[in-house]
């Protein structure tokens, strides 16, 4: 046993000491296999602590408080670093800049000539699309603008970040503790190093929308239902995503559900539209034309592509002083295609819960992981830091495809290579078939060889 707590107190100075040397290596995006090198190690101790806890077994001397006490020393030592992998944060800063100032942030896009007084060397050039006005829901914006309350740097607004996790890590533990399973498997979520580089080194904002919707859940089960959609409708006002896996928490009484969530919507996006604007613009931009890292969009555009399949202009919109064209365009058919594959899903998901006979079951989270899954794997854009939405339910559904996706995914930012260069941003269709080859031959064997993985996959 002693053996064992020495192994496992070296794993975790090594990983701490990787995530010091991420920390402080500044702008490594033209050495992109240098990001790998430091990663590498850390995601072989991350598999193997995610082994060793499915399979129930944990060191016995050593309280889970000390490995909680531990991840949070591996968010901490990259809090002071600046991102590197994606330029989000400077829109989130922006934003609450903005917002600090009386000003409807979905109003006018950075670029406006009527925002150039809030322009400085630090925030506004490493603004993402400054052309376009803000795609952050109304409850981001208020987060934003408590963050510029706060001093409105990359820092306080880690820190922001690592105050709302802390009882994230409590909610998560209620649940394991609902569900009768062993706490320990907090740390696949708790140590998982997509999750802890894309929130404090990037400083991407899921981890709060992550938090609203698991506290929604934890209030599902505990039947506090008319709380649980209050959290749920500020989980979608902070970021989209978790609409698709809210779903299955809606069934019971659906339109009393329903109809709370859309007038708590309503009243969030009210303040917004009284200077007599469309809120959310950068959203329909995002919808109509972002793609990135998708395997299937890829694959099955560049089929319509072969089978040259026509293309039409539709429309032309002018968001806040920008001009979106929407084309009938092979995107649009695959997008097309993809919700249709996703309401089948859906449609079969509801199904099978009401035919449940246990009450408020795990097989509501089951349900919600397959959801957020297949529109995982059907969105055009699946940037890394998407897939921190997956990761809280891999401890009550854990699948070992979805584990190791969140490495693969890291491919993705050798891209960054040639960008950070030339400015040339072209994917490789090698890095994609890196990624999904291997996640796609997995969920198959997940699927087919039930018996070898008993009780890691949804039935």
């Amino acid at each position: 046993m002693v053996k064992n707590s020495v192994i496992t107190l070296i794993a975790l100075l090594v990983t701490l000491i990787c995530y010091i040397v991420l920390g402080i290596s500044g702008d490594i995006r033209s050495e992109i296999g240098k990001y790998w090198l430091i990663i590498l190690p850390i995601y072989l101790i991350y598999f193997l602590t995610s082994v060793y806890v499915l399979n129930e077994r944990m060191i016995q001397n050593i309280p889970i408080l000390w490995f909680i006490l531990a991840g949070f020393l591996f968010r901490i030592v990259l809090v002071p670093s600046d991102p590197f992998l994606s330029d989000d944060v400077y829109r989130y800063l922006w934003d609450g800049k903005i917002f600090g100032a009386g000003i409807n942030p979905y109003k006018y896009a950075p670029l406006d000539m009527r925002l150039s007084e809030f322009r400085d060397s630090h925030v506004f050039p490493n603004i993402n699309f400054p052309e376009i006005a803000t795609s952050y829901p109304p409850v981001s914006q208020f987060i934003f603008l408590i963050n510029n309350w706060l001093g409105g740097s990359i820092f306080t607004w880690k820190i922001l970040l690592l105050l709302v996790e802390v009882p994230l890590i409590f909610v998560i533990l209620r649940l394991t503790q609902y569900f009768q399973l062993n706490k320990s498997r907090i740390l696949i979520y708790f140590y998982n190093p997509l999750l802890i580089i894309e929130t404090y080194s990037s400083g991407h904002l899921e981890i709060l929308g992550v938090f609203f919707f698991w506290t929604a859940v934890l209030l599902f089960y505990q039947r506090r239902d008319w709380r649980g959609i209050t959290f749920f409708t500020f989980s979608i006002m902070t970021k989209f995503f978790p609409l698709i896996s809210g779903l299955p928490f809606l069934i019971q009484k659906f339109f009393r559900k329903s109809g709370l969530l859309m007038l708590i919507i309503v009243l969030l996006l009210l303040p917004f539209m009284f200077s007599g604007v469309i809120p959310l613009p950068g959203l329909f931009s995002y919808i109509n034309r972002w793609e990135f890292n998708s395997g299937l969009y890829q694959f099955i555009t560049s089929v319509f592509s072969l089978i040259n399949v026509k293309e039409y202009n539709w429309l032309i919109l002018n968001f806040s002083g920008y001009q979106e064209s929407f084309y009938i365009s092979h995107g649009f058919y695959y997008k097309l295609s993809a919700l249709l594959i996703f309401l089948v899903v859906l449609v079969d998901q509801v199904k099978k819960l009401k035919a449940t006979s246990a009450f408020r079951s795990i097989n509501y989270i089951q349900r919600s992981f397959i959801l957020t899954a297949l529109f995982l794997l059907l969105t055009p854009t699946l940037h890394p830091w998407y897939l921190i939405w997956i990761i809280p339910f891999l401890v009550f559904v854990p699948n070992i495809s979805w584990i190791i996706f969140t490495l693969l995914i890291q491919t993705s930012y050798f891209v960054l290579k040639d960008y950070s260069m030339y400015s040339i941003w072209k994917e490789s269709i090698w890095v994609l078939l890196i990624q999904y080859i291997p996640v796609y031959a997995l969920l198959i064997w997940e699927y087919l060889d039930r018996r070898k993985i008993r009780g890691w996959l949804v039935y």
